[in-house]
């Protein structure tokens, strides 16, 4: 297991002796993959100044974690008095989004503990991407965010591998 892939599997919130982990199937979309085997660490960005927002973006096509056209962010959040729910983080996030810019949000799905969604916002200047799929993963102590950002309109076929992948992801 390459370097970069076992940091994302250390993405934990808390302390540490009770840490939730947040899991998921990278190998459901190729490319991740080979950017995780590949352990070139410019495509990867791993920010810890925080230990109560903990985030951490690969490249998953591009050049580096900061010259990209497609990358996965994934954030370990500890919850707060405002956001302790997959659904008030995403209402946190959209709330957000519609003071940046017009975007328009879609619900691909939700359960108890997660919710996906796709945020389109073409033609924001504030937004990083035009295109993002988020899943909202909440524990009992903590909450994981994975976002699919995308500078152009993904595929179909890269589409389902992406949301298959965010489907796969669950706290341990």
């Amino acid at each position: 297991m390459s370097r970069a892939l076992a940091a994302l599997f250390v993405i934990a919130a808390a302390n540490p002796a009770k840490a939730e982990k947040l899991v998921f199937d990278h190998r459901l979309y190729p490319p991740l993959k080979a950017v995780l085997d590949g352990g070139d660490p410019a495509m990867i960005a791993y920010n810890a100044s925080n230990p109560r927002y903990v985030v951490d973006l690969i490249a998953v096509k591009g050049k580096s974690a900061s010259d990209w056209t497609e990358a996965l962010e994934i954030i370990a959040r500890t919850p707060a008095k405002q956001v302790r729910t997959a659904r008030e983080w995403a209402d946190e996030l959209r709330s957000k989004d519609e003071r940046a810019c017009r975007a328009t949000t879609l619900p691909i799905a939700e359960d108890s503990a997660s919710l996906t969604f796709e945020r389109q916002s073409p033609g924001c200047k504030a937004a990083r991407a035009p295109v993002a799929i988020t899943r909202v993963v909440a524990g009992k102590r903590s909450l994981f965010l994975l976002t699919v950002l995308f500078k152009n309109e993904p595929d179909a076929s890269a589409r389902e591998q992406w949301l298959a992948l965010l489907r796969s992801a669950r706290i341990e």
